[in-house]
């Protein structure tokens, strides 16, 4: 089975599309455990995307924003991995420790960060989980084995 890699050219021409998506001017912190409005599932900004994360079980969308979560921060990771491989001639942003924390641990250490960090609430969603990220998973020494580039 061959896998499927997407040009680079085309996978920087996506991420510039959506980074060039302005965040909405009244952008603010997730609350606590949240209900995530329908303009929430646009993902534009860092607090969006932490109140999906974040969702109460509560919520009547509260599978809807999980899933919406998980299946950002899968993409983020993957798309993150295919740029920074070996011979891209990219750093990578983060490095996830091996084994690799699960997408439910991921969401939660994000949303926390996020509630702790209200000033890039207004930020783009991508952007605001690649510095999450950056903090939360620095790289090492390339001449440490313990810990995989993602």
């Amino acid at each position: 089975m061959s896998h499927f890699r997407l040009p680079a050219a085309i996978a920087i021409t996506f991420a510039t599309a959506i980074a060039a998506i302005p965040p909405p001017a009244t952008a603010q912190a997730p609350a606590q455990a949240s209900i995530p409005s329908r303009a929430a599932f646009e993902a534009r900004t860092m607090g969006d995307l932490a109140t999906l994360c974040g969702a109460s079980p509560q919520s009547p969308d509260y599978v809807a924003a999980i899933a919406f979560c998980h299946g950002f921060l899968q993409g983020a990771g993957q798309y993150h991995a295919v740029i920074s491989q070996p011979g891209s001639g990219r750093a990578p942003l983060f490095c996830t420790p091996n084994p690799p924390p699960s997408r439910a641990q991921v969401a939660e250490a994000f949303v926390a960060w996020a509630r702790a960090n209200p000033a890039f609430a207004g930020d783009s969603a991508v952007d605001g989980l690649a510095r999450w990220a950056n903090a939360a998973y620095p790289c090492p020494a390339a001449s440490s084995p313990s810990r995989s580039r993602s």
